[in-house]
C-alpha cells in the first residue's frame, strides 16, 4: 500500500506541477507567494515577506517580491493551462456525476484608492454603492454533497488597455474553460448575464446552461401563450407544483427546509435579430428553451430560461436545485477575500494586480486539491487549529487556519 503524502510533499508536487513551465526563478516566486498566502492569509507583499523570514532586511525581500509581481517572464498563460490541466481530472470522477460549472462576477472595492492602475467605477455589493475597484470573473465546478472546485478566476476593469466588454471578458473565460470539462457539464449563470449576445455567443460554443433573468428586463419571448413580456409570462403562469429544498444559512446552525412553488413552460424562444442588434417583431430564434419558475425564497420570483426541456415537476425541479447550487461560487469569492484579505491588494502595475488575483485563486484551489484528497488527514490539519466546536461542512476557513505551520518545514529547506 502506496505511503500516503504529507502536507509539504503535496505542496511542493503542486508547484512543480502548475509551474512546471515557469522560468526557474519565476516558479521560486510562485513558491514562495503561495507559501506566504496561505502561512499570512493576506495579499501584502510585506506579508509575504514576513513569512518567509529571510535573514535580509524586509524592505528588501519586498522589493525582489515586487520585481518578480511584475517580471515579463512569468507566464500567466500557462500557469492557468497547467492548473486546468491538473484538477480536470477529478471533474471525470464520481464526485462529479454531471457537474455543474458556476460563472460569476464578483468586486475588488477600492473607496480609497486613487492612484492604482486602471481604476474604475464598480458596484460594491456589500455596501450596496459605486466605488473605484476591480471586478473579476471566476468559474468554479460544483459536484455531490457540496465540493468545489476552483477552475479559473481573472481580474478585468473597464480602464484597461485592451479591453472590449464585460460579455467578451466572461466568453473569453468560459472558452478557456470549456475543453477541460466534461461535455455533459452543465453551466449557470447569474441575472447579470442575461443579454442577447452572451445567448447567442453561449449557443455558438454548444454548452448547456441556465441563466437566470431579470424581471426588470423588457425582454420579449415567444411561448407557446403567444409573444409578451418576461413579467407578464411570469405571471400567467400557474406554479402549482411544490418543491422542497434544503439549505443552511450560516455555517454551525443546522440545515433548514423550505417548500416552493413552481411552474414551468416549454417551447420558449428569444425573438430573433436583425444585423442591427434589433429584436425582429415576428421571427424566432432558433435556440429552443424552457421557462422555469419558482416562488417562495424572496419577496420576487425566481425565474430561469434553461436549454434543458423541462417535461416534469421532477425535470423543474432539478433546473431550480442546480440553480441554487451555484450560489457555492458566492461563497467561495467571499472566502477568498475575507481568508486572504483580498480587497487589501495592492501593486505598482496592472500586471502585478492581475497575477496576485491569480495567485489568491491557485492557493485556495491548493486548499480545494486537500479536500479533494485525503479526508483523514484533511480533517487533522483543519482540527489542529483551536477552535470552538467540531470541524465545520465547509472547513476552508479553519483549513487555511492550520496549514501554515506546515508548511514551514518545506520551505526552511530552501527552494
Amino acid at each position: 500500500m502506496p505511503r500516503e503524502k504529507s502536507i509539504p510533499e503535496r505542496f511542493d508536487a503542486y508547484v512543480e506541477k502548475v509551474g512546471g513551465r515557469l522560468y526557474r526563478p519565476c516558479r521560486r516566486f510562485l513558491r514562495e507567494a503561495l507559501f506566504g498566502l496561505v502561512e499570512k492569509r493576506s495579499v501584502l507583499l510585506s506579508q509575504i515577506g514576513r513569512a518567509l523570514n529571510e535573514p535580509s532586511r524586509l524592505i528588501h525581500t519586498e522589493k525582489r517580491l515586487s520585481r518578480n509581481l511584475g517580471n515579463e517572464r512569468y507566464n500567466d498563460a500557462a500557469v492557468e493551462q497547467d492548473y486546468l490541466q491538473l484538477v480536470a481530472p477529478i471533474l471525470r470522477d464520481e464526485r462529479y456525476p454531471r457537474p455543474v460549472i458556476a460563472v460569476d462576477l464578483t468586486d475588488i472595492a477600492k473607496p480609497r484608492a486613487r492612484k492604482m492602475p486602471n481604476l474604475y467605477k464598480v458596484h460594491d455589493g456589500s455596501r450596496d454603492e459605486i466605488v473605484n475597484g476591480y471586478q473579476v470573473v471566476s468559474v468554479e465546478a460544483v459536484g455531490v454533497r457540496g465540493r468545489r472546485l476552483p477552475l479559473l478566476s481573472r481580474l478585468f476593469s473597464q480602464a484597461a488597455p485592451g479591453f472590449k466588454s464585460q460579455n467578451a471578458t466572461t466568453i473569453d473565460a468560459v472558452t478557456t474553460v470549456r475543453p477541460h470539462v466534461p461535455k455533459d457539464a452543465f453551466w449557470v449563470f447569474d441575472s447579470g448575464f442575461d443579454g442577447y449576445i452572451f445567448f447567442k455567443r453561449l449557443d455558438e460554443l454548444g454548452i448547456r446552461y441556465a441563466i437566470r433573468l431579470k424581471l426588470s428586463n423588457d425582454r420579449f419571448l415567444h411561448s407557446p401563450e403567444g409573444k409578451m413580456k418576461v413579467s407578464e409570462l411570469v405571471e400567467l403562469l400557474p406554479q402549482p407544483h411544490a418543491h422542497r429544498i434544503k439549505f443552511r444559512r450560516r455555517e454551525g446552525l443546522g440545515w433548514k427546509k423550505k417548500e416552493l412553488q413552481l411552474g414551468f413552460v416549454r417551447n420558449v424562444h428569444l425573438p430573433a435579430y436583425t444585423p442591427g442588434g434589433r429584436p425582429a417583431e415576428k421571427k424566432q430564434g432558433e435556440t429552443r428553451y424552457s421557462l422555469v419558475v419558482a416562488r417562495g425564497l424572496g419577496m420576487k420570483p425566481l425565474v430561469i430560461l434553461t436549454t434543458e426541456d423541462v417535461q416534469t415537476k421532477a425535470d423543474a425541479g432539478r433546473v431550480v436545485d442546480i440553480y441554487l447550487e451555484r450560489w457555492g461560487i458566492e461563497e467561495a469569492n467571499r472566502f477568498t477575500k475575507q481568508g486572504f484579505d483580498l480587497e487589501d491588494v495592492r501593486a505598482l502595475t496592472w500586471t502585478g494586480l492581475k497575477r496576485m488575483v491569480q495567485l489568491t485563486h491557485l492557493a485556495y484551489g491548493f486548499l480545494a486539491l486537500l479536500v479533494h484528497g485525503p479526508r483523514k488527514q484533511v480533517e487533522r490539519v483543519a482540527s489542529s487549529f483551536k477552535a470552538f466546536g467540531p470541524v465545520p461542512e465547509y472547513m476552508f476557513y479553519r483549513l487555511l487556519e492550520g496549514i501554515g505551520r506546515l508548511l514551514r518545514a518545506t520551505m526552511d529547506g530552501g527552494p
